[in-house]
């Protein structure tokens, strides 16, 4: 070949070239690096046989009746703390109250239900104890819960 190179031949293929090795070196370093976003197949793992009867069995941990899982540490109900006024922030801040002084709050919102007059608790049935409590922080009045509402947290509905 002599005479004058055209511009295919001066530039078109060796870029062609550098671009094939660099995808080629980059394949390859991904590979290397085992950063690929092809997962590779790994060897079946063989599972373990199962006997009929274990040779050391290891009782179940028992459960006790006694305990209610939806206490908290210190046997009380969580609480719902519901804004029963128009105040902004009055459900917030006693939730804040109550976290302190050592009460689990499940939840915070407003009031959607009958206008009350008083900041009342709603309790379960199994909740009596622990809605007795929460009234003597709260100095709440203690209604018993409706079939509609939680059966497993006291609701506080502030009013003052």
């Amino acid at each position: 070949m002599s005479g004058p190179q055209t511009f295919h031949q001066k530039v078109t293929i060796p870029l062609v070239v550098i671009l094939a090795t660099v995808g080629g070196l980059f394949l390859v370093g991904t590979q290397l690096m085992n950063l690929n976003s092809t997962p590779v197949a790994e060897e079946p793992v063989p599972e373990a046989s199962v006997s009929a009867a274990p040779i050391n069995p290891v009782p179940a941990p028992s459960i006790d009746a006694s305990v209610d899982p939806n206490l908290d540490v210190n046997g009380r109900l969580p609480v719902i703390v519901l804004n029963g006024t128009e105040t902004a922030g009055l459900a917030k801040s006693m939730s804040d109250d109550l976290h302190d002084a050592d009460w689990v709050v499940d939840e915070t919102g407003n009031w959607t239900g009958e206008p009350l007059l008083e900041t009342t608790i709603f309790y379960p049935a199994d909740g009596l104890s622990s809605a007795e409590e929460l009234a003597t922080q709260t100095g709440g009045t203690l209604v018993e819960a409706t079939p509609e509402m939680s059966q497993t947290a006291l609701t506080l509905v502030i009013i003052q």
